[in-house]
C-alpha cells in the first residue's frame, strides 16, 4: 500500500511561520513584518527551518518586489501589507489535512482566511476566503489566492549553458476554438511575463502551466480551477549572480470583479499546485492522481468510461436517422446514446437550432414516437439514454428572448452580450431570477424525460468578462458572481440526480479547467478531429485532466476525411471515446469498416478501461512541431500497477524517418511481457528491461499512418 504523509509544522522564531508538508513537497510562508509572504518550496521533503541557526533557510522576501502568498485590492486599495495573525487551526477531513490561517487587517475591516488542503500528493489545494467586517459594501478588485516567490537560484549563470534559459514554461499555447490544449515551451525573459484567458484572450486554453529550473531540476505545476478569467504571472529578476523568480494566479476581469455586502465573505477560484523534482510526466501523472482523488466528484452509477454515441445537426436528425444510429450505435457496442443540439427544432432546420435554444419544447413533428418513445428504444437496445442543452442562452427566435430580454448579460457598451444574428444574449447567471430559471429548465428536461445522461453545451465565447451588474452603485462585473452561481447549480444537481451522468462540452473545449469539470463525468476537449491536429489535442488535453475525463469522437465532424481509420480511432484509446455513425441510413454498412471500430471498442473495454482509472499517461513528445504538427507524435497510457500499457506512435505530417524507436516507461523492468502490435496482430515475449531500456524499432510509411503496442505481463 503506497504511504501517505501530510503534515502542518507551525513556528514563531524569529516570525510566524508556517511550513506544509504533503509527500515529498513543502511549501512555506509565513508573516514577516505585516507581510504574508511565500516563503520557498522544496521537492525532497526539507524545509528551510531544519537548520535553523543563526536564521532559517527561506526566501528572503526583500529580494521580491512582490513577496506576497496572497493579495486582495478593495476599494482601490492593495492590501499587501499591515496584517496580522488572528487564528491558526488544522483539521483531518476524508480528503486530507485542512489548514485554516486567519489573518486580520489593522486598516481595513476585513479577514482573510487562508484555506490549504493536503492530501499526500505534491499538489496542495489553495483559496482564501474574504470577509468584509465594514458596514458598508466592499469592492473587490485584485485577488490573487496563490502567489510570491518561487524560488532563488544562487550563482545561476554557473548551471546553464545558456544564460537567456534557466527556466522553460509550458503552457497550452492557443485560446482559439479548434486549437484546444496544444502544449508549448517558452523561455522566461529576464522580465515580467503573463498568459491567461477568458477575458484579453478567448476561453479555449486551460489554466495551468509546468514550469521547469534547467540550473537545479526541479518542476513546478500549476491549475487555477476556474471558469472565469484568469492571468499567470511570472517575474524573473536574473540581473545579479542571484536570480529570483516570483508568480501571481489571479482571477482576471475589469474591476470590480465582487462586491461584498457588510458581513459577507466570498471564496475564490482554488489553485492547484506542486512543486517535485522529476520529469515532465512525473509532474502530470502527479497532477492527475491528485485531481482525481481530491478534486473530481464520484461518478454517477459508480463508474466512468461509458462508450457513447449519439446524433447532432452536423446530419440529418429525422426520426428515421435516430433509430439507424441507435441500431448502429447498439451494434457496435456503445452504452450510451444521445440526442444532440437540434431535438427541440421543426423537421428541417437543423441548420439554425441555436434560433429556438431556451424553449425546451420538442417539435411534435419532428419526432412522431415522441422523446419518451426514442428513449424507450434505446432502453430496449441496452443502451442509456440522454438529450442535450444549453441552458445559459436564449435563441433569437425563442420565447424566453421575448419575455425576458432583461435575463440576458449586458456588456459595458450597454448592449446584449451573446447575440446571433441580431437577437437572443447570454443568460447572466449573476440575476437571481435568471439563475433560478436556468436550475429549474435543467432539472425539469432530466425529470420529465426520465434522462440517464445530460449533456450540458456553452456557445457563446468570451462573454462574461464583458458584463456587468449593477450593485451598490459599483459596476460590478458579473464573472465572478456568475460561476458562484453555476458551480451551486451543479452541486445540487448532482445531489438530486446522483444516478444521471453528467458531460460538459462547452462548445467543444471552452470548459475543461477544474472548476468546472469536477461536476462531470467527462469532458469534450474539442470540436476539431481532423489529424494531425486531433493528435496535438489529444496529447494535450491529456495533460490538463485524467485520460478517463477527456472525451474524442470517431467519425464525424469531418473527422473522417483526414488519415486512415485505424489513426484516428486508436486516439481515442487513450481518453473516453465517442463514436458517431460511420454509414447513412439509406446505405448498406461496410463490414470491413465496423470490423475496425468494433476492434477499437473491444480494446477499449477489455484492455484499457480495467487500468484507466488509475493510469499514468506518458507524453513522449509532449510539444509537436506546429499548429498542424510535422514529425511523429507518442503517446504512452499504462496501468499504475506496470502490469500492461499501450503505445501509440502516430506518423504526422512530413515525418523524419520511417524506423522510430520508443521506450516504454510504464513498465518494469523485472517483469517479462507480451508485446502484440496491432498492424500485423503479430505477438513476441520480451523482458521489461528491454522495452524500458533498449526499446523497439517501429517502422512505418508515410504521413497519417500509426502503430499500436500492447503489453501485458505474463
Amino acid at each position: 500500500m503506497e504511504k501517505v504523509f501530510v503534515d502542518v509544522h507551525v513556528g514563531n522564531e524569529p516570525f510566524f511561520i508556517v511550513t506544509y508538508r504533503s509527500g515529498l513537497m513543502v511549501y512555506e510562508e509565513g508573516l514577516v513584518d505585516g507581510i504574508y509572504a511565500s516563503l520557498g518550496w522544496n521537492g525532497a521533503g526539507y524545509s528551510g527551518v531544519t537548520n535553523n541557526i543563526p536564521r532559517p533557510e527561506v526566501l528572503d522576501i526583500k529580494k521580491f518586489a512582490e513577496p506576497q502568498a496572497f493579495m486582495v485590492e478593495i476599494d482601490g486599495q492593495s492590501l499587501g501589507s499591515h496584517w496580522e495573525l488572528e487564528h491558526y487551526e488544522s483539521n483531518k477531513e476524508s480528503k486530507g489535512l485542512h489548514v485554516i490561517i486567519t489573518l486580520k487587517h489593522t486598516i481595513r475591516p476585513v479577514t482573510v482566511k487562508i484555506h490549504t488542503l493536503l492530501d499526500g500528493s505534491p499538489i496542495l489545494t489553495r483559496w482564501i476566503e474574504i470577509v468584509n467586517l465594514h458596514n458598508q459594501p466592499a469592492a473587490l478588485g485584485l485577488v490573487v489566492p496563490l502567489g510570491g516567490g518561487l524560488q532563488t537560484v544562487k550563482r545561476w549563470r554557473n548551471h546553464v549553458k545558456d544564460q537567456k534559459k534557466l527556466y522553460r514554461l509550458g503552457y497550452m499555447e492557443y485560446t482559439e476554438h479548434m486549437r484546444e490544449a496544444i502544449f508549448a515551451w517558452h523561455d522566461l525573459p529576464n522580465a515580467g511575463y503573463y498568459f491567461g484567458g477568458r477575458f484579453l484572450r478567448n476561453r479555449y486554453r486551460h489554466p495551468m502551466f509546468v514550469l521547469e529550473d534547467k540550473a537545479m531540476g526541479s518542476h513546478f505545476i500549476c491549475q487555477f480551477a476556474w471558469s472565469g478569467g484568469y492571468r499567470f504571472t511570472f517575474d524573473l529578476n536574473s540581473e545579479s549572480d542571484d536570480a529570483h523568480l516570483a508568480f501571481k494566479a489571479a482571477h482576471d476581469a475589469p474591476s470590480p470583479i465582487r462586491i461584498l455586502e457588510p458581513g459577507e465573505h466570498v471564496n475564490s477560484a482554488e489553485v492547484h499546485m506542486g512543486m517535485m523534482y522529476g520529469d515532465f510526466d512525473d509532474c502530470i501523472n502527479a497532477m492527475h492522481k491528485h485531481v482525481r482523488e481530491s478534486v473530481l466528484l464520484p461518478q454517477a452509477r459508480g463508474r466512468g468510461l461509458w462508450i457513447e454515441s449519439g446524433i447532432g445537426p452536423e446530419v440529418d436528425m429525422s426520426q428515421e436517422s435516430v433509430l439507424h444510429v441507435i441500431d448502429a450505435s447498439a451494434e457496435a457496442g456503445c452504452e450510451i446514446f444521445f440526442i444532440d443540439a437540434a431535438w427541440f427544432s421543426a423537421p428541417g432546420e437543423e441548420k439554425t437550432w441555436y434560433a429556438k435554444v431556451g424553449d425546451w419544447e420538442p417539435d411534435l413533428d419532428r419526432y412522431p414516437m415522441g422523446i419518451e418513445g426514442i428513449r424507450d428504444y434505446v432502453h430496449a437496445k441496452g443502451m442509456l439514454f440522454g438529450l442535450w442543452m444549453e441552458p445559459e442562452r436564449f435563441g433569437p427566435s425563442s420565447k424566453m428572448f421575448e419575455l425576458h430580454p432583461e435575463w440576458c448579460t449586458i456588456g459595458y457598451d450597454g448592449k446584449i452580450k451573446g447575440a446571433i444574428d441580431g437577437g437572443g444574449g447570454m443568460v447572466d447567471l449573476a440575476k437571481s431570477e435568471a439563475g433560478i430559471w436556468v436550475e429549474q429548465q435543467m432539472a425539469t428536461l432530466i425529470d420529465r424525460f426520465k434522462l440517464d445522461f445530460f449533456r450540458l453545451d456553452f456557445n457563446v465565447g468570451t462573454m462574461t468578462p464583458f458584463s456587468f451588474n449593477l450593485k451598490d452603485n459599483y459596476l460590478e462585473n458579473s464573472d465572478w458572481r456568475y460561476y458562484e452561481v453555476f458551480y451551486s447549480i451543479m452541486m445540487r444537481l448532482r445531489v438530486r440526480f446522483p444516478e444521471v451522468v453528467f458531460e460538459a462540452c462547452a462548445g467543444g473545449g471552452g470548459r475543461t479547467d477544474l472548476g468546472f469539470t469536477r461536476y462531470y463525468a467527462h469532458t469534450w476537449g474539442t470540436d476539431h478531429q481532423l489529424a494531425p491536429r486531433s493528435f496535438a489535442i489529444t496529447n494535450g488535453l491529456t495533460m490538463c485532466l485524467p485520460p478517463e475525463h477527456v472525451d474524442r469522437l470517431l467519425t464525424n465532424q469531418a473527422g473522417f476525411t483526414t488519415a486512415s481509420l485505424e489513426f484516428q480511432a486508436r486516439l481515442l484509446l487513450f481518453v473516453r471515446p465517442t463514436i458517431g455513425s460511420a454509414t447513412p441510413p439509406t446505405f448498406m454498412p461496410n463490414p470491413l469498416q465496423l470490423e475496425k471500430i468494433t476492434h477499437m471498442i473491444d480494446l477499449h473495454k477489455n484492455f484499457v478501461r480495467p487500468m484507466m482509472n488509475a493510469s499514468n499517461i506518458y507524453h513522449h513528445t509532449p510539444e509537436v512541431d506546429g499548429l498542424d504538427p510535422k514529425g511523429t507524435g507518442i503517446l504512452e497510457l499504462a496501468s499504475e500497477s506496470k502490469e500492461r500499457a499501450l503505445m501509440g506512435i502516430f506518423q504526422l505530417s512530413n515525418p523524419e524517418t520511417n524506423d522510430i524507436q520508443v521506450v516504454f516507461k510504464g513498465v518494469s523492468a523485472s517483469k517479462r511481457y507480451v508485446v502484440t502490435l496491432d498492424n500485423s496482430g503479430e505477438t513476441f515475449e520480451v523482458e521489461g528491461h528491454k522495452l524500458k531500456m533498449g526499446g523497439l524499432t517501429i517502422r512505418l510509411g508515410n504521413a497519417l499512418t500509426s502503430e499500436l503496442i500492447l503489453v501485458e505481463a505474463l
